[in-house]
């Protein structure tokens, strides 16, 4: 039988409350997404579909997360599982969800990070982007492989994860492989930050728009923030007592995908705002006041192709107006 361990440490009530709150606040994002697709006329494409998985993967984080307390004990010393609780096993149910936070974690955020890519890429339809797009896929993806092979391939055999009491066991440097994994993981936030930067410089937008941009960038440096808090939090975990000094990269794991898929989602969510959108998807609005001007100045211009859409799309001016001539 399972024991199930009290909830008395306040590491403990972090976990549980976070992972409550953090499986409730994606799905309701990713719920507003689709509403906000439904009422552009719009169908999900893949960057919806990737952001859907996205946040079923964190839902299982946090349930893993909150089973960790339950039956894993984290929130207690380690000789408290095995004198006070009479838990002979010690550690080895934690250490088995600690494989599966790692991958959780991998995958739910390499998923948002191409769903995102994937969005700009309908944004900024510029070959520069696309390939700079291109790259960025490969590089997340290689990253999601290797966080989830050293969490596979870090002790072997497998099981001597968990059980050190098996002949001939052998494992890595944990630890070096947690932070440096840690470190591309931030990398990876920054480029995804800093890709559209030069393109969005360029343009002059409204005031609502601006202000959408603002929230949006600050979200994604608060996410950059989260990821570093994340990788001090690892310096700090002692194996020889895990299961008390690993609560708050636990909680601040959990954390990181919840914001990035929200970040995601609040990009595209204008059409629960107002507007007009006509049955192919196309929104209704005033060509005399555009929303979006070409900076005089700039040397890149470019020119709105859906001012009220949920994408608003944007390629230099010139190809813009060849496109036109040929029609």
């Amino acid at each position: 039988m399972t024991f199930i361990y009290p909830i008395e440490t306040q590491d403990q009530r972090a976990i549980v409350a976070c992972g409550i709150v953090f499986s409730l606040l994606p799905t309701i994002v990713v719920g507003l997404r689709v509403l906000a697709r439904r009422k552009a006329n719009r169908r999900l494409d893949t960057s919806d579909y990737l952001i859907i998985a996205s946040c079923f993967f964190i839902i299982v984080y946090q349930g893993v997360a909150i089973s960790s307390v339950l039956i894993g004990g984290v929130g207690f010393h380690v000789d408290d599982i095995k004198n006070r609780f009479g838990v002979k096993s010690g550690t080895t149910i934690f250490l088995k969800h600690l494989i599966a936070i790692q991958v959780l974690w991998a995958v739910s955020l390499s998923l948002c990070r191409i769903s995102i890519i994937h969005l700009f890429t309908k944004i900024f339809v510029v070959q520069s982007f696309i390939v700079t797009a291109r790259l960025t896929y490969a590089l997340i993806i290689l990253w999601a492989l290797a966080a989830i092979l050293s969490a596979f391939l870090i002790c072997q055999p497998f099981a001597f994860n968990w059980d050190k009491l098996i002949d001939g066991g052998t494992c890595g440097n944990a630890m070096v492989s947690w932070i440096v994994t840690g470190v591309l993981n931030l990398i990876s936030d920054l480029v995804i930050l800093i890709m559209p930067m030069p393109y969005l410089l360029g343009l002059e937008l409204a005031l609502p728009k601006r202000l959408v941009l603002a929230a949006t960038f600050g979200i994604g440096i608060l996410t950059c923030v989260i990821s570093i808090i994340r990788i001090t939090t690892m310096t700090t975990i002692d194996f020889n007592d895990v299961t008390w000094t690993i609560p708050h990269t636990v909680l601040f794991s959990a954390l990181e995908p919840c914001i990035a898929v929200t970040l995601a989602c609040i990009i595209i969510l204008r059409p629960l705002f107002g507007g007009r959108y006509s049955p192919d998807g196309t929104a209704a609005f005033n060509g005399s006041s555009p929303e979006v001007l070409a900076r005089k100045n700039s040397n890149r211009r470019f020119r709105q192709l859906n001012d009220n859409s949920s994408e608003t799309r944007l390629r230099p001016e010139d190809s813009y107006k060849v496109a036109q001539s040929g029609t």
